[in-house]
């Protein structure tokens, strides 16, 4: 009967250290406008930046008007964890929402969205009320702020699979401890 116990407690011991923790999923980190930023012109494009690789098979981004009209290219560039999209065409004073829909290397859908402002018409000199327009140089000095909404999807799947893992955890130990008891049951009678 020690033995058996014995076997059972390495078995527990082995699956349950088995047991991963489940990674963190990718978010937003960062983008170029922020997210609330007024920006005193046109930016040439939108950049959004993840904690993790973006798979470019699956990324979409999109830039809008206030009429709902679609603004920007309409295909995304990633590189790594920054994903970029173009706008050939000036901005117009208003606020433009910017949604977006990528998979991470980890395989999670990643979607959200956020609003800047572009203050000025394009070609219209910026008033002197509204901040100056960021070049490159200030935007890597100041602090980026997010945007993300996370979708039910991900707030479901970070919030039941570490129960869910554990169960199976259990459920194995149960299982090799049941196959153990069998095996030295049976043993002990031949």
């Amino acid at each position: 009967m020690t033995r058996l116990l014995a076997i059972f407690v390495a078995a527990a011991a082995v699956l349950l250290l088995g047991v991963a923790p489940a990674q963190a999923h990718s978010t937003l980190i960062g983008s170029t406008p922020a997210a609330d930023a007024a920006v005193a012109s046109s930016p040439d494009g939108i950049e959004l930046e993840f904690n993790q690789p973006i798979n470019p098979a699956f990324a979409t981004v999109t830039l809008t008007d206030g009429a709902g009209t679609q603004r920007g290219s309409s295909e995304a560039i990633v590189d790594a964890e920054r994903v970029r999209l173009a706008i050939p065409e000036p901005l117009t004073a208003g606020e433009y929402p910017v949604g977006y829909r990528v998979v991470s290397a980890d395989g999670h859908p990643i979607t959200g969205s956020y609003a800047f402002t572009v203050t000025a018409a394009a070609g219209q000199a910026p008033t002197a009320d509204a901040p100056p327009a960021s070049s490159p140089a200030s935007v890597a000095a100041e602090p980026e702020t997010t945007g993300t909404q996370a979708t039910s999807e991900d707030a479901q799947s970070s919030g039941s699979s570490i129960p869910l893992l554990l169960g199976f955890a259990v459920l194995g130990v149960l299982a090799l401890a049941g196959g153990t008891w069998a095996a030295m049951r049976a043993f002990r009678k031949s």
